[in-house]
């Protein structure tokens, strides 16, 4: 896995504001945004192995969910997060673990958002330190995870795992790990084929079916086929990225037609995937 991302936007650190400062100037060059683009995603992402970093400003979106670890920085202030007992979290940061209900309240200010392929090395490991919930940063660790993904230097995943997991102690303990669906997983070929059933992985990992499906939920915290799906997401948005339009996306990943990778991407990410053809957000991939 590629390890050095590509900011599309100038990132400045700066420091952080503490209570009674004044508000510092913009951390990031967002375009232009007319009042009929309020409600629209703004900014460039880098789509990577493994990861994807986003900055510029969050749009409307619905409350979701994805099997990703969610690193959240507001660049000018604090952020909110609504997760899905209703609760507001107020913070400068934010850690949000996979598979947890949230949903960003969306505005003019921009944010710097990591995203961590949770069956990762580094995704297992933040997602362990995060523990069951969304765990608040403070303005120094912002101020210090802003730094080392500005410097744009190889390694700076690891470098922003280590900052975080020295920072405080980890909130819940190792998550489980089978080495056979740990092979299974890295033997899963891109693109996934159209039909790929749990009984022939599990006849690949020596397994029955039964125990399979069982140690697939206990390593990945999900089912096969939710996964399986998540898979093919990540797919068509690299293929979106690409170029692709979403037609062409969904068979490509093995949806049956745009509305179906469209439901999907909505649940998933709470934004419908036309979202992502809209002309002041700039997508790229490198997978």
């Amino acid at each position: 896995m590629s390890l050095r991302p590509r900011l599309f936007l100038r990132i400045i650190p700066v420091p952080m504001p503490g209570p009674g400062s004044a508000r510092p100037k913009m951390l990031l060059e967002p375009p232009a945004m007319g009042d009929e683009d309020a409600a629209m995603w703004t900014g460039k992402a880098s789509i990577q192995p493994g990861w994807a970093l986003f900055s510029g400003t969050a749009g409307d979106h619905s409350l979701h969910r994805h099997h990703a670890v969610q690193l959240a920085i507001g660049l000018t202030g604090a952020i909110e997060l609504r997760v899905g007992t209703g609760n507001l979290i107020r913070a400068p940061g934010i850690v949000i673990p996979a598979d947890h209900s949230h949903q960003l309240v969306s505005g003019p200010n921009p944010l710097l958002l990591l995203y961590l392929e949770r069956e990762s090395s580094q995704g297992r490991r933040l997602d362990q330190w995060c523990g069951p919930g969304p765990r608040a940063l403070t303005e120094a660790q912002c101020r210090r995870l802003v730094e080392l993904l500005s410097a744009n230097t190889a390694g700076v995943l690891e470098q922003v795992i280590a900052d975080l997991l020295g920072s405080a102690p980890a909130a819940s303990e190792h998550p489980f790990m089978d080495p056979r669906i740990q092979d299974c997983l890295a033997a899963l070929p891109r693109p996934l084929p159209e039909s790929l059933s749990g009984a022939h992985l599990a006849k690949k990992a020596g397994l029955s079916s039964s125990r399979f499906a069982h140690l697939f939920r206990a390593h990945t915290g999900m089912p096969l086929r939710p996964y399986l799906r998540w898979l093919r997401l990540q797919h068509a948005l690299a293929a979106i990225a690409h170029g692709l339009n979403l037609t062409e996306a969904a068979h490509a990943s093995g949806f049956s037609d745009s509305a179906h990778l469209s439901r999907s991407f909505r649940s998933t990410f709470g934004i419908a995937p036309n979202v992502l053809l809209h002309p002041l957000l700039s997508l790229r991939a490198n997978a």
